[in-house]
């Protein structure tokens, strides 16, 4: 029984000494998250570079929406990076901010990119 116990023990843990790694499943979510902002960002550079390359009546509109995601991206990439430093349980809620935003930056860009067919 004792060289279970022993085998088992875990110093950071036993004495309340928070572990300075995140478990696994946090590195995922931030892998994810930063996978995501990248993605994000080399769409909203196309979208850009397709609004250049074209002329139409709402050019003016098409850049400030381009710059209204840049803007909420690069925000979001601030976000991650504080939430990177932070311990539990703050840092479980400020990943899940960073995710519920990206999911309403990307719910945007696909409806501003809704072609009607007739």
């Amino acid at each position: 029984m004792g060289s279970n116990h022993a085998a088992a023990w875990n110093p950071q843990t036993e004495w309340g000494i928070p572990s300075r790694h995140p478990q696994r499943n946090e590195y995922a979510l931030e892998n994810e998250l930063d996978n995501r902002l990248k993605n994000l960002d080399k769409l909203v550079d196309s979208l850009q570079a397709t609004s250049d390359q074209m002329s139409f009546s709402g050019k003016p509109h098409a850049h400030d929406l381009v710059n209204n995601f840049r803007a909420k991206i690069k925000a979001n990439e601030n976000l991650l990076r504080v939430a990177k430093l932070l311990s539990e349980p703050a840092r479980g809620s400020m990943f899940s901010k960073v995710r519920d935003s990206l999911n309403d930056i990307e719910e945007s860009i696909a409806s501003h990119l809704v072609v009607k067919r007739s």
